[in-house]
């Protein structure tokens, strides 16, 4: 890809911190659909715990007042009661200062969405953000806007936390177990977007999986899971997609195992594809294979790659390799760093370096935010340029 398509890329970053509200004047509602990332998570010792605020009747107030007008000035924390809403004044203390987001437009093949004509930069006060939709209130709008969720590439968020920020800016530079720590305390706090939860708890996965924790990695991704996600977020589901299956611990592979027995089609997935090198290994086969004519093609994609390992070596390059491709290449953006990794992984396998070192370069340019693959492509690209 050419620098000028990737200008216009944009992954989570440092942003600016948010405020405590001063006030509560809205009516408070009970949120229907309970608390969010409710679970108990042990991990060095602590707990990651966290209790999901009840902001939905804020948020219906905000939808219904569609004829208010805001000024035009992208950081929120420099807006005076002079030249802002009180709603729009009242959001930005509820959900936090605006943030910065790429939202991509469909195109005929899934690499169409990174051509900089494709893509769509957004900032505004976010609502809320799930598969279906994801909602902004835009500081020159009459009233919210509202995008396909799954079409969100990029995001850099307008933390409304001090502890959140201060977890998100340990991730960026890369100290990954003093984030996940900051992370489990930041968590505990209430009153902070559902949204924000659900990012902040990504990069915790993304965290644990570049240190080879692989078990806090699934416990936290196990909250995530516990509703659906926008594509942005599955994404971070950790699966095994280059040499992780080597690192299994017994007591990993007991556990990993008693997931295929959960009803969750995401957990299953996970302790399916950490199985496949262990004793459970038939049936692991045989979970993927039924994962893989899922309804929900996030699952049925990531299911049917981890197949991928059982092809014989003969096999890859005479009848498969093509396919793989093809298949690699119409999933949602956000999906295709594992299966990237995988194919890399299984072509260095057979000896074709050269084709393995395109697609880990593909990771390098195109998914730089998944820090744990991205990692693992820089260790190998240099070692099959060193090679040659």
């Amino acid at each position: 890809m050419g620098r000028n398509r990737m200008s216009r890329k944009r992954t989570i970053r440092n942003s600016a911190a948010g405020r405590a509200a001063e006030r509560d004047p809205l009516p408070m509602a009970k949120d229907p659909q309970g608390a969010s990332l409710r679970a108990s998570i042990v991990s060095y010792g602590g707990m990651f715990v966290n209790a999901y605020p009840h902001f939905a009747a804020y948020l219906f107030v905000i939808l219904c007042l569609e004829q208010v007008a805001f000024t035009q000035n992208p950081d929120s924390r420099d807006r005076s009661s002079a030249t802002t809403s009180p709603v729009f004044q009242e959001a930005t203390q509820r959900l936090g200062p605006s943030s910065k987001l790429v939202w991509a437009e469909p195109g005929s093949s899934s690499l169409e969405r990174w051509t900089a004509r494709s893509l769509i930069e957004i900032e505004g006060v976010v609502v809320s953000w799930d598969p279906k939709q994801l909602v902004v209130l835009k500081a020159d709008a009459s009233g919210p806007t509202t995008f396909p969720g799954d079409l969100v590439v990029g995001i850099t968020p307008g933390w409304k936390s001090e502890a959140y920020s201060q977890a998100h800016q340990s991730f960026v530079v890369r100290d990954f177990q003093k984030m996940i720590q900051q992370g489990q305390a930041a968590l505990a706090q209430r009153e902070i977007p559902r949204w924000q939860q659900r990012v902040l708890a990504s990069e915790m996965v993304e965290a644990s999986m570049a240190i080879d924790q692989f078990a806090i990695a699934a416990k936290v991704f196990s909250a995530i899971a516990e509703e659906p996600s926008p594509a942005l977020l599955f994404s971070r589901i950790p699966l095994p997609w280059t040499d992780e299956l080597e690192k299994v611990t017994p007591a990993f592979a007991a556990d990993a195992a008693s997931w295929m027995d959960k009803d969750s089609q995401a957990i299953k997935l996970l302790g399916a594809a950490w199985s496949l090198s262990g004793s459970q290994r038939l049936r692991a086969v045989e979970e993927l294979k039924s994962l893989a004519q899922s309804k929900d093609t996030l699952i049925a994609n990531y299911a049917s790659v981890q197949l991928w390992r059982l092809t014989p070596a003969d096999q890859i390059l005479s009848s498969e390799l093509d396919r793989w491709i093809e298949v690699r290449d119409s999933i949602l953006l956000p999906l295709q760093a594992g299966p990237t990794a995988l194919l890399a992984t299984r072509l260095e396998q057979i000896g074709k370096s050269e084709l393995a070192l395109a697609e880990w370069l593909r990771i390098l340019t195109l998914h730089s935010d998944r820090v744990s693959l991205a990692t693992k492509a820089k260790k190998r690209s240099d070692a099959i340029s060193k090679g040659r």
